[in-house]
């Protein structure tokens, strides 16, 4: 039977001068042969990808998937009821937290502020306490913005130093960088990333952070004007360039259509080889890898590096979350679906972050990658603190006890997502 598959077939033939013929033969054993081969390295290569792929995502440890995804879906009923244009001026974000136990899960509603009503007409009623048999928690938060912006306010004391906002030498993650078209804005140069589908040339090296912060979003796509700062436009001292914009995410600024959400803000520029740099994050280190999103536990460690407060620590306080983002340079807001919130470690910290920290890499204790910050609250309180008694006469009633208060949050995407729609991959 094999040998049906390896004969030799005659190609040509040619006299030979002397009254004979010269016969050219073509066995089908080499195509075979080289079929095997290209087979072998089309498996190489994909067994090599996935396995490399597995060995950067950090193994899945507690999660209780089925319940979580049955949350998901519940908690997207009451975002397209409690978020929608025109239904309330105080709710503004609606996520995943837990009652304690890891897989206690809860709904959280955020509000603006406790002492108004929930929504248009609903006086002094208080919010439900379930919705489908799942507990609802109302949480005072303070709304969110983008902070590309560059924050007036001095530099951060200890425990946690200033950002680092002047040239560098070598270029490394968690630094002042911005596209040269934001005049008086600064941002943070995220970390570093390679592109999945780039045969020629796979060892670029590209910088990863928002699109408002290394792109400008009033064009629909990169042009020769769009290069990368370093230090930012908005910072007082000396910039040069360090690289180009090659691919941002758009951004949708509906003011109340939530049919249509953002689900990332990042682009990556291209650093130009004449600008070295490392793969790391001041007082963090390199990263071994990522975290997929349906991985992200709630209540897990984050810490992250930027431009304007520097190193510090929180907590995932909540997950799948829908929340609206505030933008200066457009005057509107726009709406992100199933993000990360993240709370600060208090009282060591007393925010997470500030205005010039969007772009910075969040990791957790063991140096993966969970998220990229992009908007958080401006003006900070302290944090995870009881809100103020509200005025009105449901919520002057003394049995009832004040919502929880959370300020000097980050929001980001998380990592996986930036990942998947932007086809990089870190550089680990």
């Amino acid at each position: 039977m094999i040998l049906l598959f390896l004969t030799t077939h005659l190609v040509y033939s040619r006299p030979d001068g002397r009254g004979g013929t010269i016969k050219y033969y073509y066995s089908d054993s080499i195509t075979w042969t080289v079929a095997a081969l290209a087979i072998a390295w089309i498996i190489w290569f994909f067994v090599r990808r996935y396995l490399r792929a597995r060995a950067m995502r950090r193994r899945p440890r507690r999660t209780n998937y089925k319940l979580l995804r049955r949350i998901a879906r519940i908690k997207n009923e009451l975002s397209s009821q409690y978020l929608r244009p025109g239904f309330s001026n105080n709710i503004h974000a609606i996520g995943i937290g837990t009652l304690g136990r890891f897989d206690e899960y809860c709904i959280q509603v955020f509000i603006n502020d406790a002492a108004q009503e929930l929504w248009a007409g609903s006086g002094a009623a208080a919010l439900p306490a379930s919705y489908r048999a799942v507990p609802l928690i109302l949480v005072e938060m303070p709304l969110a913005a983008f902070l590309s912006e560059a924050d007036s306010s001095a530099p951060p004391r200890n425990p946690y130093p200033a950002g680092i906002r002047n040239q560098q030498d070598v270029i490394i993650g968690g630094i002042s960088a911005a596209n040269s078209n934001l005049a008086g804005q600064s941002g943070t140069l995220g970390y570093f990333c390679l592109r999945k589908r780039k045969f020629m040339n796979r060892s670029e090296i590209h910088l990863l952070s928002n699109s408002h912060v290394l792109a400008d979003l009033r064009k629909a796509k990169p042009d020769d004007t769009d290069l990368i700062m370093q230090p930012s436009p908005g910072e007082p001292g000396n910039n040069r360039p360090i690289g180009a914009l090659v691919s941002f995410s758009p951004l949708k600024f509906d003011d109340g259509e939530t049919n249509e959400p953002n689900h990332i803000d990042a682009a990556i520029a291209r650093l130009w080889e004449s600008h070295p740099h490392q793969t790391l994050i001041p007082m963090i280190g390199a990263v071994k890898g990522y975290i997929e999103k349906k991985n992200i536990e709630i209540g897990e460690a984050a810490r992250k590096f930027g431009r304007t407060t520097g190193y510090t620590e929180g907590s995932v306080f909540s997950i799948y979350l829908d929340i609206w983002i505030w933008y200066d340079r457009t005057g509107k807001s726009a709406f992100f679906k199933n993000q990360i919130l993240i709370a600060p470690d208090s009282p060591a910290f007393s925010k997470f972050v500030a205005k010039g920290d969007s772009g910075s890499l969040v990791v957790d204790a063991q140096q993966h990658a969970l998220g990229l910050i992009f908007g958080g609250v401006v003006e900070a309180r302290d944090s995870l603190t009881p809100a103020p008694k509200a005025e009105t006469n449901q919520r002057s009633d003394p049995s009832i006890s004040p919502p929880q208060r959370i300020d000097g949050y980050g929001v980001a995407n998380p990592i996986s997502e930036v990942l998947d729609r932007l086809k990089v991959e870190l550089a680990v």
